[in-house]
């Protein structure tokens, strides 16, 4: 498994980790304007670590990112969900800055066959981009919401301070943590899935499906449920309980041929399910020259 160098901020980062959790924290941020001045000092002054084995690069450019480097490096987030599993293709929807592309490189041997990371933040595709491009990784990017009706052409995107917070989705009060300050409304691209996998890697399959799109999980499954019943072998999604339920996204998901396995990470607000084929995806497929 991969290791973080820089031991000496982890007790810090499990702290901010542990705060993360608390609504009255949320709070507090927004009111004393924290995130943008936080913001603006990692945007000038970005911390810059590494990955073991491979020496992979990645950088710190917002504070939400220290949790979201908690969990993806400290903790392993996805390691016990994904155990046993090769993967050499993959999509990753809610991609943020392109962290899980390098968790799993590090975690394999090699460097991955290829990938397809989506995101409809534009600062988090310019992050994902600057970390494919300085670590040489096979993958491409796209700017766009997922989970959108066919023939949509764009949306309404609502962007938070906390980009993990981000979604096509408004805010709901009470049910969401507190947002960290203002939230700003900007038209994204609408993008299928199905489309932009099939224009750059033709009938390859996918071997690992990863979700993280802020409630908009149960409708993208409605709307892509083919592709993911002809292409994909493994999806592990974090489902968020102010939008969709555990058995709202089984029953959606066994209805194109998938059944769940684990439950990892759960917590009051969201939750790691991971749902394997049923029957199984054709290995004929091969990827582009």
């Amino acid at each position: 498994m991969p290791n973080l160098r820089g031991e000496d901020s982890i007790g810090m980062v499990t702290l901010l980790e542990r705060l993360g959790r608390r609504r009255w924290i949320h709070s507090i941020v927004a009111v004393l304007h924290i995130y943008p001045l936080a913001e603006m000092v990692l945007r000038r002054f970005p911390i810059q670590r590494r990955l073991d084995p491979g020496g992979l690069v990645y950088r710190v450019t917002s504070p939400d990112q220290l949790s979201i480097e908690y969990g993806m490096f400290r903790v392993e987030e996805y390691a016990s969900a994904l155990q046993g599993h090769t993967v050499k293709t993959f999509i990753d929807l809610g991609c943020n800055a392109g962290w899980f592309a390098l968790w799993l490189t590090a975690r394999g041997r090699d460097r991955l066959a290829v990938g397809l990371l989506v995101d409809a933040n534009p600062r988090m595709v310019a992050e994902a981009a600057w970390h494919i491009e300085r670590n040489g990784l096979h993958c491409e990017i796209v700017h766009g919401a997922v989970g959108m009706p066919p023939g949509q052409s764009s949306t309404t995107f609502y962007l938070h301070p906390s980009s993990a917070a981000s979604s096509v989705l408004a805010y709901v009060r009470g049910k969401q943590l507190p947002a960290k300050g203002r939230i700003n409304e900007l038209k994204v691209p609408a993008v299928s899935v199905a489309t932009e996998w099939i224009a750059r890697f033709a009938d390859a399959p996918v071997d690992l499906l990863k979700v993280d799109i802020e409630g908009k999980e149960l409708d993208f499954v409605v709307y892509e449920g083919a592709f993911l019943r002809e292409r994909v072998q493994t999806i592990i999604v974090e489902w968020h309980k102010w939008s969709v339920s555990l058995p709202q996204l089984d029953a959606q998901l066994a209805s194109v041929g998938f059944v769940r396995g684990e439950v990892h990470n759960e917590s009051d607000t969201a939750g790691l399910a991971l749902y394997h084929n049923q029957g199984g995806v054709a290995r004929a497929g091969s990827l582009p020259a």
